[in-house]
């Protein structure tokens, strides 16, 4: 059986995964209201008392939310670092996601994610993007991805994030949408 370590913030905690990733041992260490710089503190432990075969990380939409554009600089030095006490490990960064907000703006989410792919290319970490799937399959009215706050995900955001990490990771069972 597969072990894949999710670590970052809300968006990490509150996905039902063992659901979402059936046949795949899902540790889940997200922490609400997470910034790159408090995941930067603990993700060494984690890394290392974790043992999984792949690590997702998906942080950064509170430091966006705060005005943070920052944060991809904390990355520059956090990934090599995790790839270096794991370097056996599958290492994905996760796109920031498409907020159904009004700010940050479509073009803030699009150069921040610009910047983690290039980051994620100079360090040798994956890049997931859920950009383009999101636009894919959610729709505001009928296939809502987010909640009410336009920052948390509905059944439906989990689905299609859940989705993506399948493929990505080649596990059995997709969930299909």
């Amino acid at each position: 059986m597969h072990t894949l370590l999710l670590i970052g913030d809300s968006l990490i905690e509150f996905g039902d995964w063992p659901a979402l990733l059936p046949g795949v041992n899902v540790i889940n260490r997200g922490v609400a209201g997470e910034t790159v710089e408090d995941l930067a503190v603990r993700i060494g432990d984690e890394v290392t008392r974790a043992e999984a075969d792949a690590i997702l990380i998906m942080c950064g939409t509170n430091n966006l939310l705060m005005g943070n554009h920052y944060f991809p600089a904390i990355y520059r030095s956090m990934l090599p670092r995790v790839l270096g006490l794991c370097p056996e490990t599958n290492l994905t960064l996760t796109s920031m996601l498409p907020m159904a907000l009004p700010w940050p703006g479509r073009e803030d989410i699009a150069r921040v994610n610009r910047e983690l792919e290039s980051i994620c290319r100079e360090t040798g970490c994956d890049f997931l993007d859920m950009v383009k799937p999101f636009e894919q399959y959610c729709l505001p009215i009928t296939q809502p991805c987010f909640l009410n706050d336009g920052v948390h995900l509905s059944t439906r955001g989990y689905q299609v994030w859940a989705r993506e990490i399948a493929i990505h990771y080649h596990y059995p069972s997709p969930p299909s949408l």
